[in-house]
Parts: C-alpha cells; sequence; structure tokens
C-alpha cells in the first residue's frame, strides 16, 4: 500500500494522493501536542498517532479510516490534579465534492465536503479526538473523600453546608 506521511496540520490536495488506496501517518511534533493542549485545555499529551486508511472512489472523492491512539493528561474537574486518559478509536469520514453535497447530508457527522480538491485530515482527527475525551474528568471517578479537606474535625459539620470552602480547601 502507499504510505504517505504529513505534518500535523498541514493541508492534503487530492491530486498528491497518487494510488487508488494507502495510508496517511500524521506527523506530530512536541509544538504541534502543545497546540492541540492548549486548543482541548489538556495537561500533556505523551503520544499521538494518528493513521489513515484511505481509498479514492473518483478523483473528487474519498473515504479515510482513522485510526487514533492518544495518551495524555487531563484536568481532573474537582481537585484540577491530573487525570490519564488512553484514547484507542477507530472511525470512518467520508469526504465528498462540496458541488455534489446538499445540505442534509451535511448533518451525518461522519460526512465532510471537500473544497479546491484540499483536505485537512488531521483537523478532522482532532475534531473526533475531542468528543471521544471525558467532558468531566475525576480522579477515582470522583470519589474524593472530603473528610481530608476539612482542616478542623469540629469545623466539618458547619463545613458541610458550604461547597465553595471546600473546593478551596480541596487543594490545600
Amino acid at each position: 500500500m502507499n504510505k504517505l506521511k504529513i505534518k500535523f496540520n498541514s493541508v492534503t490536495k487530492l491530486d498528491s494522493l497518487k494510488k487508488k488506496s494507502g495510508i496517511i501517518s500524521i506527523i506530530n511534533q512536541d509544538s504541534e501536542k502543545l497546540s492541540v493542549c492548549k486548543r482541548l485545555d489538556l495537561l500533556k499529551l505523551n503520544a499521538c498517532f494518528i493513521d489513515i486508511e484511505y481509498k479514492k472512489l473518483n478523483s473528487n472523492d474519498i473515504i479515510a479510516n482513522y485510526k487514533l491512539d492518544i495518551e495524555g493528561e487531563q484536568k481532573c474537574v474537582i481537585s484540577l490534579k491530573p487525570v490519564k486518559f488512553l484514547i484507542k478509536e477507530n472511525f470512518t469520514i467520508n469526504f465528498y465534492d462540496h458541488k455534489k453535497l446538499e445540505l442534509s447530508t451535511l448533518e451525518d457527522e461522519f460526512t465532510e465536503p471537500i473544497y479546491n480538491g484540499e483536505v485537512n485530515f488531521s483537523e478532522i482527527a482532532i475534531q473526533m479526538f475531542s468528543s471521544f475525551l471525558d467532558p468531566y474528568p475525576k480522579i477515582n471517578n470522583g470519589n474524593i473523600s472530603l473528610e481530608s479537606v476539612y482542616k478542623d474535625k469540629s469545623l466539618s459539620t458547619k463545613n458541610k453546608n458550604n461547597p465553595f470552602e471546600v473546593l478551596n480547601n480541596l487543594n490545600k
């Protein structure tokens, strides 16, 4: 199979995909990992592997099977401490020339238009990756002992009605 390596966030012209089918590997460097971390509010991306197996239907349309293998850390929504994640997902995106698509077709989240014969494969990967992330990551699935938050045990009954005090003391 034809193997093509492209840089992260680069636009690929369909003309550059010479074979009817092949594999595209998206190369990501530390600077690109940092930009993804900023964009998705992640603490760290340890590993980010994106491979795309494509098949050209004709000169303007393409089917892309994505394989994501991404490991990193997010902030716990309770304590703001690191929570590890590991995303291993496969999905298929159908890219069609925008002239052929009707508006109702674009409601399908797995259909993307192609403009000027160009596709940004990594942008689709990042959008789908963000949908696979836990929107509310919690350490120990949220099982945090709040008793350890209270400084003085005698105040624990008084502070139980004040959630902001508990959150304030959580990271102290």
